[in-house]
């Protein structure tokens, strides 16, 4: 791993959780899921509350739950209804308010994270200036992120992950610079699956790209952040792809990458249909 300096080496790292969560001090630090699990309410859209929950005998004891398995029930009781999404945040935020502490080791052996279940996601990474001059632009976007969040009353669960690194020579990279003392920052947003059912997949499904596309049109060319390359979705609309490969040709260098490809792997074979997508070799999208 490279730590902000570029350097391989021993961090100290501010953790957030990664103890054992079956001891007596997880259950500390997990109450307020416990809380929130017991003061829960069934609710049918926006109807009134019609039941309280009662867990099923059939189900693990709530007990045995890790403090990411706890979010997914509470979340799965109504994943879009933005009031019962805050609650489990504050519930969140309470758990990692209890989790804090420092650790020193190996970063192999440190940065590790439980994300959870299934979920979408969306990371875009963008210049803040230098370790010695910082533009500020870091805080800037999250405040930005959450007066849209805000403004627009979006669902939005915990948490907003945000994380910098390094530049890098490597040209392809959204974190790539000549300047070597210029420093990235990385904001990632998500929407959980916690549920089975196929039409409420499908309705998070398009909360979260509503989500996706408010940050983009009024964040991402602002403070020219690039999305991760493995958080892109490539779009079907052929007006949108080709949007797309317009604004990655404008910060990548499109055309030597194709060079490269055609040259170092003329049958394709370590392609895939992603890159064929975004670059592709002929007219053709």
């Amino acid at each position: 791993m490279r730590d902000l300096f570029g350097k391989s080496s021993r961090v100290t790292c501010w953790f957030l959780g990664f103890l054992s969560e079956k001891n007596s001090l997880c259950q500390n630090r997990i109450k307020s899921f416990y809380d929130l699990h017991e003061n829960s309410w069934a609710y049918s859209g926006s109807d009134v509350v019609i039941s309280r929950v009662v867990p099923d005998k059939s189900e693990a004891d709530i007990n045995e739950l890790s403090f990411t398995e706890l979010r997914d029930k509470l979340l799965a009781l109504d994943p879009l209804n933005k009031d019962h999404v805050v609650k489990v945040n504050q519930a969140e935020a309470e758990f990692w308010k209890k989790s804090e502490g420092y650790r020193v080791g190996w970063s192999d052996e440190i940065l590790g994270f439980d994300c959870g279940g299934q979920q979408w996601v969306s990371e875009t990474c963008f210049p803040v200036g230098t370790l010695a001059k910082p533009s500020m632009k870091d805080l800037e976007y999250i405040e930005g992120l959450k007066q849209l969040i805000e403004k627009v009353e979006i669902p939005a669960p915990a948490p907003i992950e945000q994380r910098w690194t390094a530049c890098t020579k490597s040209p392809m990279s959204p974190a790539s610079s000549t300047r070597e003392d210029d420093v990235f920052s990385w904001v990632g947003i998500i929407m959980y699956l916690p549920t089975t059912d196929p039409r409420q997949r499908k309705e998070i499904t398009e909360e979260f790209f509503h989500y996706r596309r408010l940050t983009q049109t009024q964040l991402w060319d602002k403070y020219s952040a690039y999305e991760h390359w493995a958080k892109i979705e490539v779009p079907k609309d052929k007006d949108e792809l080709a949007a797309l490969q317009d604004r990655l040709r404008k910060r990548f260098p499109v055309d030597a990458y194709n060079k490269a490809r055609r040259e170092l792997d003329p049958n394709r074979i370590l392609s895939i249909n992603k890159l064929e997508k975004l670059f592709p070799l002929s007219d053709s999208i």
